[in-house]
């Protein structure tokens, strides 16, 4: 009696086990992680700036590109400065006696676009093409995002960006010459011409 008083409590705690696992068995194991490895970061220059750097612009846009026998569309996040070149300012019409001086500042240009990576998502990727070895997404993303960052480039320089940076920076300057005792009128130099930045461009 106390023989098939085992059996039966043993054949229930396997039937127990069994329907614990059978259910696992229908799931894939987990994906391993990915793992990434680097070479060593090397710094490749220095710059030191003498910009004022007056706001900072963020930007999205959705773009949708087609090429490489591919086809897909990516919501695009991506951010610019706009400052100043201060190593380009003038100082004019000083007056010792009074304190008085005006300052020409160069117009406000765009700083370091970008596209931040890290928010910008993939909307879809499809192949147009049955060949394989004629599709290529890879060459495909790579050239939205370097037009992504000519966008960025492009919308962080409207006339309203840049209009709100001469108003931070001559606020800016004015407010840190006062604390010295000086009075300081900002105004603003011409933006160059084309012929003139082609004249000024490096060979």
């Amino acid at each position: 009696m106390r023989t098939t008083v085992f059996i039966v409590l043993g054949l229930a705690a396997l039937t127990a086990a069994l329907l614990w696992v059978l259910p696992l068995a229908h799931y894939p194991p987990p994906s391993p992680p990915v793992v990434i490895h680097s070479q060593g970061p090397t710094i490749e220059r220095l710059e030191r700036l003498s910009h004022l750097v007056v706001t900072r612009v963020y930007v999205a846009d959705v773009l949708v590109g087609e090429g490489e026998g591919c086809k897909g569309a990516w919501l695009i996040k991506g951010d610019a400065l706009v400052g100043v070149n201060l190593g380009r300012a003038r100082i004019e019409e000083k007056d010792e006696a009074t304190k008085q001086a005006r300052i020409v500042l160069p117009p406000p240009e765009v700083l370091q676009p970008r596209v931040d990576h890290a928010r910008t998502r993939t909307w879809e990727v499809q192949r147009m093409t049955w060949l394989p070895w004629s599709a290529d997404q890879d060459r495909l993303r790579d050239e939205v995002m370097r037009q992504a960052q000519e966008l960025v480039a492009h919308a962080a320089a409207s006339a309203e960006n840049f209009q709100q940076a001469k108003t931070t920076a001559e606020t800016m300057i004015r407010s840190f010459y006062a604390e010295v005792g000086w009075q300081v009128r900002v105004t603003w130099a011409s933006p160059p011409s084309e012929a003139q930045k082609v004249a000024s461009s490096p060979q």
